[in-house]
């Protein structure tokens, strides 16, 4: 064991510090937590509509008339549906604070970009073309990866401009604000000209730019994530990952614009009403925050119930008190470095398997049909269980929660008992000081 410990802290986290540290990898983080607000003003604007109970929407219709949702849909329209186009300017504006550039130019230049790539027509149901428009698909979740590599793109060549001097320097007398806007205007006609030129490659080999990402890349991204292998493989190593002391955000920063996508894939299925286990993807947003994550990665509202069932040993009793409500909020940081569960051996085991059988009792409570598939309604993530389970899965969310919860505390168990005993030991075997 103390090997292992050795080889983690001198070998292991140097390396995935090394990659959590990476320029571009902070800015998608970053700048993606900065569009999450957006997330929940949607999902809180689509419960209304959508609220799980039922002959909620004849009982709205009794009040409001039959097209009342249409004056609700602009609200998700302008959240949801925008996630692509804001998201290349939050992580613009990150990238570029990394590099001490100016932050709100690049945020405007990486969104010009991003649109100057964007299809400028869009096909009715009648097959009528409709041009100089742009679909929301694109300026949604569809357009993800595409936002990232035209932020890339964006702040890289204005970096360039700068490091080259491509700039147009004004007197000193002049406004800061005047000659900052002047000095975008060389790195902007690059960025433009760049784009123009990508723009035309993505027509040449697909419908456009954005539409050859989503095919080559994020589609097979999210056709794999989405899977149960896929999500069940990522809920055990946001375990492991904490048990090592590396926060799992390593992971899901990455992979939450996929699962945000993959969501709203699934709201757009069920509107057609086709959202099936078959049809429909299973690695979702929720399955992470509300299944793989009660009471924070690794599945530990289940230990911290467990520790104030078992706890006999002054040391857990203490951590049980400081841990427990936190826990029912997600925060697991003191049963991580207070319990500790870093490194414990005896936790290694429960914090790897309880948020992988709390994915598979999920996974199962879809597949038999009892709890719905999950869609673009979401519940922030510091919401209790049974709360956030019935907001994102209805009332049989709120069940399925339930029984992933008894299961993760029969899982904790054992273990949090046998190192409860531990404690009691050596609390029993400790000298007193009389001097």
């Amino acid at each position: 064991m103390e090997k292992m410990t050795s080889w983690v802290e001198s070998s292991l986290v140097p390396k995935v510090s090394k990659i959590t540290n990476l320029r571009y990898f902070q800015a998608l983080r970053n700048g993606f937590f900065a569009i999450i607000p957006l997330t929940i003003i949607g999902s809180i604007f689509m419960l209304i509509t959508d609220f799980p109970v039922p002959g909620y929407e004849e009982f709205m219709a009794g009040i409001f008339g039959s097209e009342w949702m249409n004056f609700i849909s602009p609200a998700y329209r302008a959240t949801f549906n925008m996630m692509g186009i804001i998201f290349a300017g939050t992580m613009s504006y990150k990238l570029a604070e990394s590099y001490s550039m100016d932050k709100l130019t690049s945020l405007v230049l990486g969104i010009v970009a991003y649109v100057v790539v964007l299809p400028k027509s869009v096909t009715t149901e009648t097959g009528e073309v409709v041009n100089k428009v742009l679909s929301f698909d694109w300026l949604g979740t569809q357009g993800v990866i595409t936002a990232i590599i035209m932020s890339i793109i964006s702040v890289e060549l204005t970096r360039f401009c700068l490091k080259k001097k491509l700039i147009i320097r004004m007197p000193e007398s002049v406004p800061t604000m005047v000659s900052q806007a002047f000095s975008a205007l060389i790195p902007g006609i690059f960025i433009v000209a760049v784009s123009l030129v990508i723009n035309g490659v993505g027509v040449v080999f697909s419908e456009s730019f954005p539409q050859l990402i989503y095919t080559l890349i994020q589609a097979p991204l999210q056709g794999i994530i989405g899977t149960p292998f896929a999500i069940v493989l990522v809920a055990g190593l946001n375990g492991l990952l904490w048990w090592f002391g590396i926060h799992p955000t390593v992971i899901n920063s990455m992979l939450y614009p996929i699962l945000y996508a993959n969501a709203d894939k699934n709201q757009a299925l069920a509107e057609l009403g086709q959202l099936t286990t078959q049809t429909g993807n299973f690695g979702t947003v929720q399955m992470l925050d509300q299944f793989a994550t009660i009471g924070g990665a690794g599945c530990t509202i289940g230990l911290a119930i467990a520790m104030a069932i078992v706890a006999r040993s002054s040391r857990m009793k203490a951590m049980s008190k400081i841990s427990f409500v936190p826990a029912f909020f997600n925060i697991n940081e003191p049963l991580i470095f207070g319990l500790p569960v870093i490194f414990n051996p005896l936790i290694l085991i429960p914090i790897t398997i309880a948020p992988i059988v709390s994915v598979l009792i999920a996974l199962l409570s879809m597949k038999v049909g009892f709890m719905p598939m999950f869609t673009s309604i979401q519940a922030p993530w510091a919401t209790p269980f049974i709360f956030s389970g019935f907001l994102v899965g209805q009332w049989q969310g709120a069940v399925t929660q339930i029984i992933a919860v008894i299961a993760s505390v029969a899982i904790y168990y054992p273990f949090v008992k046998a190192l409860d005993n531990q404690y009691k030991k050596e609390e029993l075997h400790e000298i007193p000081d009389t001097l």
